[in-house]
């Protein structure tokens, strides 16, 4: 099991917990905004068995962002996809949002990434009516790449890529 990476400043990544999942589940409020976040295969309106199923928590690499003082702010997961640390699921906490946690939680997953797994390139998908996700990988030197011709939702969604260190926060 990933114990995930602890930043200096007291921000924490590791993985779930039932309770974080569970709490997760109350940041989605329609059907759409679970879309958004993880694509049309995951089922709305869920139940936890199948929340945690359609999060793959058993199959992919899943982290909690935490705050110093424990709060859950951010849930993201990455898994290995053409030789690359593909980055899913990426979320904050609704009423944490426009304060750098976005960033934050990239770059310790990368961090966790790296260090668990090995990566050194990056990548994610983001819809391309999502601006604030798309505007936040940018800023952290994301590329939009062309669309892998096995990947669904062409002409929906970008594809970006990561390669070279991350700007300091």
């Amino acid at each position: 099991m990933i114990t995930g990476a602890v930043a200096d400043d007291g921000w924490r990544l590791g993985p779930p917990y039932d309770a974080d999942i569970e709490e997760l589940m109350q940041w989605f409020p329609n059907a759409r905004s679970v879309d958004q976040w993880s694509g049309p295969r995951f089922r709305y309106p869920f139940t936890p068995q199948s929340f945690r199923h359609d999060c793959r928590l058993d199959e992919v690499h899943s982290f909690c962002l935490r705050d110093p003082d424990g709060a859950m702010c951010g849930f993201g997961q990455y898994y290995d996809r053409d030789d690359r640390g593909h980055l899913a699921r990426l979320i904050t906490h609704p009423q944490m949002r426009r304060r750098g946690i976005g960033k934050r939680l990239i770059r310790m997953l990368i961090s966790a990434a790296r260090t668990h797994s090995g990566h050194t390139r990056y990548s994610l998908f983001v819809y391309k009516d999502n601006g604030p996700a798309y505007r936040c990988y940018l800023s952290l030197g994301f590329v939009v790449q062309e669309y892998p011709d096995d990947a669904p939702l062409k002409g929906k969604c970008y594809f970006l890529t990561w390669e070279d260190d991350l700007p300091e926060a």
